[in-house]
């Protein structure tokens, strides 16, 4: 696990390495004023746009090497700021794999117009287009009359960010009901259908997604409440993880004592507490994952680029296989997705 207090780097040690350029992007990282999956990935590449528009290989270098130095000492700060999200790791390792392609005969204005096009194109089909896709699926599933727990928004400290979703519904004119997550077990009696975002969708079918996330998800379930996840294919990551002890990412102490002193009104000194960024929902509290290609329900086979399990017959520990007559089609290896 990774602090963020521990990743505060002083302005001295950010210009000598050399990442004037690209240090703004960071420091929006670690301010929290970039947040989100999708945000800090699009901010990261458009970041990597620049420097490839701005770069020059010496002639004693050959762009595809000392390219990839320069993109991973890149991510080294973006990391010292703020530990990278999966989705953030998948593009950098799209981005590495483009450069990895570039024909050696190829001019180097030709390569740095190519890398620029492949990411252009990646922002809008991978996120932008996808984004707008599962929306699309998602409505759907809603009925005149439903009560979404997106418009009885449910919030929780330190950073109260059920807040800014708040503002964005009730400037599209919505009437909506926001309380805190210790009040989840009541609201869930208004709800007729949950949606949920996600950070990533791990091959075991594990939602791993802002903290709050799996108790959000428990509860609906226990009441019988459907549960609909949503996520785009690039945050989808071949790691297996059962909980989100062994990995997470740690946020600011700071946030969580001012939290207490606005609560009890005086400073505990010797209280134990860790601020968790994510948890880990198990795929048995998710009734369907929909993403740009379509939507998966419970239970079925989750692939990943790279999944080797035949069409019909899923020999992975997925619960299942993928029924004939369910009507879903798997392209391109991926397969489930989450909104909120």
């Amino acid at each position: 696990m990774q602090s963020e207090s521990e990743s505060k780097t002083s302005l001295q040690s950010v210009y000598k390495s050399g990442l004037c350029d690209d240090c703004q992007v960071g420091l929006q990282y670690l301010s929290g004023d970039i947040s989100g999956g999708n945000a800090r990935s699009i901010a990261m590449l458009q970041a990597f746009q620049e420097a490839i528009r701005d770069y020059r290989v010496l002639s004693e270098k050959t762009l595809v090497r000392d390219l990839t130095a320069k993109i991973s000492s890149y991510v080294s700060f973006f990391i010292e700021c703020r530990l990278h999200s999966i989705s953030m790791g998948n593009a950098i390792r799209f981005l590495k794999s483009r450069i990895a392609k570039l024909p050696l005969m190829q001019s180097e204005s030709e390569s740095k117009t190519s890398l620029q096009s492949d990411i252009e194109r990646f922002i809008y089909k991978k996120i932008i287009l996808a984004n707008k896709v599962i929306v699309k699926h998602a409505v759907t599933k809603v009925r005149d009359g439903d009560v979404l727990l997106t418009v009885v928004v449910v919030d929780s400290r330190p950073k109260l960010r059920g807040k800014l979703l708040l503002r964005r519904l009730v400037e599209k004119g919505l009437c909506c009901t926001y309380t805190h997550i210790n009040a989840v077990c009541y609201t869930m009696n208004e709800v007729i259908r949950v949606f949920l975002g996600a950070s990533s969708v791990l091959s075991n079918g594990t939602v791993y997604s802002g903290v709050g996330t799996a108790c959000v998800a428990m509860v609906a379930h226990a009441v019988r409440v459907p549960v609909l996840v949503c996520c785009e294919p690039y945050k989808f990551h071949e790691r297996v993880q059962h909980d989100s002890i062994c990995s997470n990412e740690l946020g600011l102490k700071t946030m969580i004592e001012l939290s207490s002193c606005l609560l009890s009104g005086k400073k505990v000194d010797a209280l134990p507490y860790i601020d968790a960024s994510y948890d880990a929902t198990p795929s048995d509290y998710v009734s369907m994952i929909v993403t740009d290609y379509g939507m998966i329900p419970e239970g079925y086979c989750v692939p990943y680029p790279g999944h080797s399990c035949p069409a019909n017959k899923c020999t992975c520990n997925c619960k299942g296989n993928i029924a004939e007559n369910s009507g879903l089609q798997i392209l391109d290896g991926y397969s489930v997705t989450v909104l909120v």
